[in-house]
């Protein structure tokens, strides 16, 4: 695999780190690194596990080693929150309604809730089922299903399923809300996709997984099937998020987005699209990829996801949006066209900005992440510390790094801002990533048609970025 470089690493902060931690501001270390940090804590962890625990989650890293991360979250349901040692087993497998009923009862007992009087269980769970009181909570609540009605306890679960049955237990109401009705100031409606709020709300707190770039084929998007790995990770996170990180999403719950021309309006709303889809090194599509000479899911990196935005994205290229943007790694972007600096104070909707290491200070060849300006200080991004694409506050995301803004020529304010009108949510689904992969990588899928580079200066056509060297 070539060497890692700006925005194309998993080694700078555009990456993260998968743990919740009290600041984004800090890097993640070398790759080599933290695969190795990694096995010295499982291997730390299956030390000091019981014989019987220890046994079952040595067995289960032999699965896939792209969901060995997983061990130690498992290690902690099992030993502290009930959950059998049989969940250890094959991580990579779909998760169930049954286990995330089971961890959304876990859940609710460490946040200090007792399941209330009168539960009524489903019909299809038998009165001695190990998981009857769980699953007769969450239905009952109506976290997840209905009074009385049938459960389906084996059926598969997706990721957005448990990010909204999570958020609606930490009392996230008027936060999901407001993202649900995403707005400009004149009230006009952002189309957003299936999912947005809670997906948005889940990667803020630090819920979502992001795969190391050898394991970037096992990421899938928020709408697709769960593995087990990531239901266990994302129940334990949840259990031990810090009343703080809790706390920082609550300015969602006032999120409101300036009023838009239209050429705005076109790219933010083509990576709002994106929201839930992976965070993947030198991906620029929300489709099946062929990077490094291999297929991995559809995701976006950094400047891939400004890419997709200003320049592949079939309505920006239309329109010729990312014609003055030639380079395909943030430090490009963020040096090509001096005329387009603007500082950060200036920023609009629609402009890109930068971070390097010593803020608007930063060398030529130091700016390792970029992101989209939506406008009243939230940003648009593709970050592994958020699991992927998400949206963000800037204020308080990794201050001292904040370089400076550039204002691509179609985002100057040269059109009219659109009308006050309803923006109906697209019902179009995004292209699913594959499946996660159980014991063996995931299946190759058909590769998409080629697409072609738009070349310099055009204003039309559709473009697939290259791959980093």
């Amino acid at each position: 695999m070539p060497a890692k470089a700006q925005c194309f690493t998993k080694s700078t902060h555009n990456c993260g780190r998968k743990t919740i931690k009290p600041s984004a501001r800090s890097t993640d270390g070398i790759g080599v690194r933290r695969i190795l940090g990694v096995i010295v804590a499982l291997l730390c962890a299956v030390v000091v596990a019981t014989p019987a625990v220890a046994l079952s989650l040595a067995r289960a890293a032999t699965n896939n080693p792209g969901y060995s991360w997983a061990l130690a979250p498992l290690k902690d349901l099992v030993a502290h929150h009930g959950w059998p040692s049989s969940d250890t087993k094959n991580l990579g497998r779909i998760a169930t309604r049954r286990e995330l009923a089971r961890g959304l009862a876990e859940l609710m007992i460490a946040r200090g809730k007792t399941p209330p009087a009168g539960l009524v269980r489903p019909s299809d769970i038998a009165a001695n089922d190990r998981d009857a009181t769980a699953i007769s909570w969450v239905s009952t609540i109506r976290l997840l299903g209905a009074p009385g009605a049938a459960f389906d306890p084996n059926a598969p679960i997706t990721t957005r399923t448990a990010e909204l049955a999570i958020t609606r237990i930490f009392g996230l109401g008027p936060e999901l809300t407001a993202l649900s009705r995403l707005h400009m100031a004149n009230g006009t409606r952002i189309a957003i996709p299936s999912g947005f709020a809670e997906e948005v709300l889940a990667a803020e707190l630090g819920l979502r997984h992001d795969y190391p770039t050898a394991y970037d084929y096992l990421g899938t998007y928020a709408g697709a099937p769960m593995p087990m790995a990531e239901l266990a990770g994302m129940i334990d996170g949840a259990i031990t998020i810090p009343a703080w990180k809790l706390a920082s999403v609550d300015n969602f719950s006032s999120i409101v987005l300036p009023n838009l021309t239209t050429n705005q309006r076109t790219v933010i709303q083509a990576g709002l699209a994106e929201v839930g889809m992976p965070y993947v090194w030198g991906g620029t599509v929300p489709r099946v990829q062929d990077l490094w000479g291999a297929p991995t899911a559809g995701g976006f990196d950094c400047s891939g996801l400004v890419w997709w935005s200003f320049k592949i994205n079939p309505a920006s290229a239309a329109m010729g949006l990312g014609r003055d943007l030639m380079g395909r790694t943030a430090d490009q972007m963020a040096w090509e066209d001096p005329s387009e600096k603007v500082s950060i104070a200036h920023l609009q909707a629609g402009d890109l900005l930068f971070f390097g290491p010593k803020g608007p200070k930063s060398a030529r060849g130091s700016i390792s992440h970029t992101a989209i300006a939506l406008g009243n200080g939230w940003i648009l991004q593709s970050t592994g510390s958020r699991g992927g694409v998400s949206v963000t506050h800037l204020m308080g995301y990794w201050d001292a790094a904040l370089a400076w803004g550039r204002q691509p020529a179609s985002m100057k304010a040269t059109t009219a801002v659109v009308a006050h009108h309803p923006a109906a949510t697209p019902s179009t689904p995004k292209t699913p990533a594959p499946k996660p992969a159980t014991t063996t990588p995931a299946p190759v899928t058909p590769k998409p048609a080629p697409v072609s580079l738009v070349p310099s200066g055009s204003s039309s056509g559709t473009a697939q970025a290259p791959a980093p060297s």
